[in-house]
């Protein structure tokens, strides 16, 4: 097992107290805001003190994301590392699965920060950081993965430690109703479920797809926006730079978009369409209604991989979506997390309601980090694996096949 990357020496400043409590503040307005709107300003003022003093801490708002983030991850590697100087017959999967949990727990931001700032990090943080989650994923696989299935094909070994990774530090991402500790018992038992799932299989070579690209300029400016927000953010993209994507500059971007902001709306919109569209052909699907459930999240699985910059782009840049869209899409997206979770119940009638809810942001969550990892996207059982990981999280029944095709209509 290799062992973890070593981390960057950061200058400590006294009192450390206040650098750890400056920190702290950092985190939660770069979380809340993101990180583009937070001035060192607003930190100073939450953490009562000047600019002029906050600079003796941190030279700028960039060392301080990099700080936040690198500390929420320190907490989660060093629980590792000790669980690799155990023994190997003293290990066992339960206790490192609850180790890592806790862990994830009280990096509080780490998931979010990582996923949707990180392009903010200079290029030598940026770098460590990626190093290090890899490291994370890979001695999970050790830890965690191998032992509960000694038998597994590498490709399933290689999914679901990235599952297990998105299980126990993804709480970032979504509002459980949940307290700490029913939150932690909830996706201990989730870990431990996918964990011991019995491997998924595809019986047929995954359908090659053609992506023909569309004749019309405003397609084709709305998926170039989405691929460049995607890779930049919003605020590092200018609408020429989405223009010269295409080869479209001056007055010709105009006919289709007015600004910046209405092509992003346009992007997650659409994604939002998709949804609603895989949706609708699940729950027409003939089929037992404790299995609807599982047609919803295939068709989850389906947009997330074909469209996979227009969620993207919902996941970290909806923050700069104006805020009568925002909150259009918000109650949409709510709406969709809620059929999910009443067809959970009919699955499951006696989960409380808060469980429920949990499980199924766990459960959304896990499908919206893994289809972003391009490594695994190249495993010809990846969408079957992944749904299976979601039902396992679920407690519900897999399949007996993988992601079936689109019903008509």
């Amino acid at each position: 097992m290799d062992a973890a990357p070593t981390e960057l020496r950061v200058p400590r400043s006294r009192p450390r107290d206040r650098r750890a409590e400056i920190a702290r503040n950092a985190g939660e307005l770069f979380s809340a805001r993101g990180f583009h709107a937070v001035r060192m300003d607003d930190i100073a003022e939450a953490s009562g003190i000047t600019a002029r003093a906050l600079y003796r801490h941190y030279t700028n708002k960039q060392a301080l994301l990099s700080h936040v983030v690198r500390e929420d991850q320190r907490r989660v590697i060093e629980t590792l590392t000790g669980l690799t100087e155990q023994p190997p017959a003293e290990r066992s999967v339960d206790a490192g699965l609850t180790a890592l949990t806790e862990a994830a727990l009280d990096s509080r931001q780490l998931s979010l920060l990582w996923q949707r700032e990180a392009r903010h990090l200079d290029a030598e943080d940026y770098r460590l950081v990626r190093r290090q989650t890899r490291w994370i994923a890979t001695t999970l696989q050790d830890l965690l993965v191998r032992p509960a299935g000694p038998d597994l094909d590498p490709a399933v070994v290689d999914i679901r430690s990235w599952v297990v990774v998105s299980i126990v530090s993804g709480h970032s991402l979504y509002d459980s109703p949940l307290p700490r500790s029913g939150l932690a018992r909830d996706l201990i038992d989730a870990g431990r479920r996918v964990l011991a799932a019995p491997a998924a299989v595809t019986a047929d070579e995954p359908v090659a797809q053609t992506d023909r690209t569309s004749a019309s300029r405003r397609e084709q400016l709305l998926y170039a926006a989405a691929g460049e927000f995607r890779e930049k953010g919003f605020a590092g993209v200018g609408i020429d730079d989405i223009g010269a994507r295409l080869g479209i500059a001056g007055p010709a971007l105009y006919r289709y978009f007015d600004t910046k902001a209405e092509l992003l709306v346009a992007a997650v919109t659409r994604f939002h369409e998709w949804l609603a569209l895989e949706a609708t052909r699940a729950t027409r699907t003939p089929c037992p209604d404790d299995e609807v459930l599982a047609l919803l999240i295939e068709g989850y699985i389906r947009v997330a991989l074909e469209a996979t910059d227009l969620l993207a782009v919902w996941l970290t840049e909806r923050l700069y979506v104006p805020d009568a869209a925002r909150e259009r899409l918000d109650r949409i997206q709510a709406d969709y997390l809620a059929e999910w979770q009443r067809w959970l119940s009919v699955a499951r009638p006696d989960l409380p309601e808060a469980r429920a809810a949990t499980l199924v942001k766990t459960t959304k969550t896990i499908i919206d980090d893994c289809v972003r990892i391009p490594r695994l996207r190249r495993y010809p059982l990846f969408a079957a694996e992944l749904l299976n990981s979601a039902l396992a999280t679920l407690d519900l029944p897999s399949p007996a096949s993988g992601i079936r095709p689109r019903a008509g209509g």
